[in-house]
């Protein structure tokens, strides 16, 4: 049980915006206040009375300003976590990271997914340490290498809670992004660079459209064979005029082509689209070939779905369309 520091049980309380009330003798070693009341306010029945006071410092944090152990506060120190390089160099006795961190001299760090395998370095101990980067004394000498997303794991963070331990992250949804975006969100999410797989583009042979069903000014189903496997949930497609075919053609109206997000299944053949512009209208009959196809260079589909977890260590692989034909 935490007791205060004449022994009585700790409980500390907050109410409204009234500041931190702590349980506490608020004493600062010395200073007092004499107070002069008759003995019926007097809180010791005397003519006087002697209260502990205390100096606070307003440059201080709330957990600071109360008395020192109260609690457990402010001996706290939340521990270091894991943080992103962004460059490194070595000169053969020191390697200099360049990271927004809040290392410390002495704390143990992993430095992994460096394009120099030599500044990956494990184990390694903080020599020194700054808000922007951070040293460690090592013979490594690669030159200097910029434009990175390594990370620095923390193997002396205190919990799990500040960065030690983190085995999966949160994989980000890139479908329908370029693949330069989607490498960006898959290494802001901190994926390393170097777990990051782009596959060969998917294949991208237009369909034909057969129906256009404009349910809203933002909303339409589209109709061709095969729409709704080919096109998944978040990708993003382009209609294109295409070429007339029949006698009779019918094209797709002006207000349908563009580039749109597929935003789910109407059914077998149909994908329902998001947009913009749309004219309230259902047109059928149409049979220009070439139509429908993957918007070049998005995301058509990626190893783990966004919004699953996946371990720091572990391949993610996206697959952008090639360009439609």
């Amino acid at each position: 049980m935490s007791v205060d520091s004449s022994g009585r049980q700790a409980v500390d309380f907050v109410w409204g915006n009234i500041p931190m009330q702590p349980n506490d003798d608020r004493t600062d070693g010395g200073a007092s206040v004499v107070v002069a009341a008759d003995a019926a306010e007097n809180y010791d029945w005397s003519g006087y009375s002697v209260y502990p006071s205390a100096r606070l410092n307003q440059a201080l944090g709330n957990h600071e300003i109360v008395e020192p152990g109260w609690s457990g506060y402010p001996a706290f120190t939340a521990g270091a976590g894991n943080y992103i390089v962004t460059a490194a160099s070595g000169n053969g006795t020191t390697v200099t990271y360049t990271s927004q961190n809040e290392l410390s001299a002495g704390d143990v760090v992993n430095i992994t997914g460096l394009t120099a395998s030599a500044y990956n370095l494990s184990s390694a101990t903080v020599a020194t340490a700054n808000a922007l980067g951070f040293t460690v004394t090592n013979a490594a000498n690669a030159g200097l290498i910029t434009g990175q997303y390594g990370k620095v794991e923390s193997t002396t963070a205190l919990t799990a809670a500040d960065g030690v331990g983190i085995g999966n992250l949160l994989v980000p949804n890139v479908l329908g992004a370029t693949t330069a975006v989607a490498l960006d969100a898959l290494k802001d999410a901190g994926y390393e660079a170097a777990n990051i797989t782009t596959a060969t583009a998917a294949t991208n042979t237009r369909t034909n459209v057969t129906r256009f069903n404009a349910t809203s000014a933002t909303v339409a189903v589209v109709y061709a064979t095969n729409a709704h496997t080919n096109y998944p949930t978040g990708t993003k497609v382009t209609l294109v005029a295409g070429t007339p075919a029949g006698e009779s053609p019918v094209n797709l109206p002006a207000y349908a082509l563009g580039t749109w997000t597929v935003t789910g299944s109407a059914g077998a053949g149909q994908i329902t689209v998001s947009g913009s512009g749309f004219t309230i209208a259902d047109t059928t009959g149409v049979n220009a070939t070439g139509t429908l196809g993957g918007a070049n260079g998005t995301i058509r589909v990626q190893s783990t779905a966004g919004g699953a977890t996946a371990a720091t260590t572990a391949t993610i692989t996206i697959t952008p369309w090639a360009t439609a034909s």
